[in-house]
């Protein structure tokens, strides 16, 4: 099938008009618009499930992965980055090395692990990939 340039032209309208809806609906937590001006919100928070502040979509900017939150368990002495790094879609070596615990929260991305007992600030390389309303 062969596109005319007004049909083309048509096409990438509606493709940035569903962008800027997507982009419209979306809060990060580092920056927000307020009578478009950028304003600093708060920087994500990680924690127990106990606490109502926390993110859960977070992203990792070193290893461009998606944080993992594992509820109710935290990470063991003996992870390490190599772990991490071989593992990081393979739930059942990863499970080997978190122990149950309900006052922990265990996150990690492919280059980081955390356990968190209370909400804390995230990892410098951690940023929130926005919400949804």
């Amino acid at each position: 099938m062969i596109w005319t340039s007004k049909q083309m032209k048509s096409i990438q309208l509606w493709i940035n008009h569903k962008i800027k809806q997507f982009h419209n609906k979306t809060i990060n937590h580092n920056q927000i618009k307020i009578n478009n001006k950028k304003e600093n919100v708060y920087l994500p928070q990680i924690g127990n499930q106990q606490q109502f502040r926390i993110c859960t979509n977070l992203r990792c900017l070193k290893c461009d992965l998606q944080v993992k939150c594992h509820i109710n368990q935290k990470w063991n002495k003996d992870t390490d980055y190599l772990i991490l790094r071989n593992y990081f879609n393979n739930m059942t070596i990863l499970q080997k090395y978190l122990i149950e615990d309900s006052q922990y929260n265990a996150y990690n991305c492919q280059c980081t692990n955390v356990n968190a007992i209370e909400s804390i600030a995230t990892q410098q390389n951690w940023v929130c990939s926005g919400h949804v309303i």
